[in-house]
């Protein structure tokens, strides 16, 4: 999610983006550090909408639009984590218990 692109309704019902209004406001977002957690990342996007909102810069409907699109990404970032770290493990136990043994008593046998 690219932050410089993503609008928002004003109370004005005007459109602003929020990398305008953090700028403006001295926050930078172009070379911030987060740490890899996802976690981390939405508790900053979460904390950072609601400052918006206390300001005024964004809406109560805009705060709540933003605060659960942040939170689906989150949980569709990290069951798709879960399911590929998974899959991922099948495969591999799969591949040491059945294919790995078969493999090698083809190789042998050639």
């Amino acid at each position: 999610m690219k932050l410089e692109s993503f609008p928002v309704f004003l109370k004005d019902k005007k459109f602003s983006v929020i990398s305008n209004s953090a700028s403006s406001k001295g926050v930078q977002f172009t070379n911030v550090d987060f740490p890899a957690s996802n976690l981390v990342r939405l508790k900053s996007m979460l904390s950072f909408f609601s400052y918006l909102n206390m300001n005024g810069e964004i809406s109560d409907k805009a705060f709540e639009a933003l605060v659960r699109y942040a939170c689906s990404i989150f949980i569709e970032n990290e069951v798709e984590a879960r399911v590929k770290d998974a899959f991922e493990q099948k495969i591999i136990n799969f591949w040491e218990s059945k294919l790995s043994s078969a493999m090698e008593k083809y190789i042998t046998t050639k």
